[in-house]
């Protein structure tokens, strides 16, 4: 699908909304879902949505586990089906050179999306690959303090992402949703397109 764009707005190179299910936080986010979505002026949504057949899980931190559901949630621990959007589990090279492609020449857009790019970069490197998507991010939670302080509001930082979306009349992820790497892109989107739709 196309998504709208504000006449002003002149995205030089293709946006990627992003979001990453990761091991850990700290001190370096190892990733186990990866949810991209591509917008390109001109050029249909692409997606992009796999999880990695062999996570590294040595040095797992149980509380990052737990609010991702990785126990219950990842097909090789389940015996489940993975996701309807993902044909297979991807081993952990694919998965690196599939991000390296996908990314290439992009801007990432986020709720904190310097953490996820930290994410895919220990992927990448992992690999002998390197980062090769714009060095400069878009953190929604940041265009949003900004968003409110021009109508005039109060802003106090930090405020969670979920309450900031709320105050732009965006919707966090439903509970299933919630933590799950496209469920989270997916909310990302409809942020983005909320601060900046078409001026009709």
């Amino acid at each position: 699908m196309n998504f709208p764009q504000h006449p002003a707005l002149d995205p030089g190179l293709p946006l990627v909304f992003v979001d990453t299910e990761t091991t850990m936080l700290e001190p370096t986010p190892k990733p186990w879902e990866i949810a991209l979505i591509k917008h390109a002026p001109g050029q249909l949504e692409d997606r992009f949505h796999i999880m990695l057949r062999d996570p590294d899980l040595s040095d797992a931190s149980p509380d990052s586990l737990r609010v991702n559901r990785f126990y219950e949630r990842h097909p090789r621990w389940t015996g489940s089906a993975a996701p309807s959007d993902i044909a297979a589990l991807h081993p952990s090279h694919d998965a690196a050179q599939a991000v390296e492609i996908f990314t290439a020449g992009t801007v990432l857009v986020g709720s904190n999306p310097d953490f996820d790019a930290r994410a895919l970069e220990w992927l990448l490197r992992q690999h002998g690959l390197r980062p090769r998507w714009h060095h400069h991010t878009i953190n929604l939670v940041t265009w949003t303090y900004a968003h409110l302080l021009a109508r005039g509001e109060s802003v106090k930082i930090p405020t969670s992402s979920y309450d900031l979306s709320r105050r732009v009349h965006v919707d966090p992820p439903a509970a299933e949703e919630a933590h799950t790497a496209m469920g989270d892109a997916l909310w990302t989107v409809r942020w983005w397109e909320n601060l900046t739709e078409a001026q009709r």
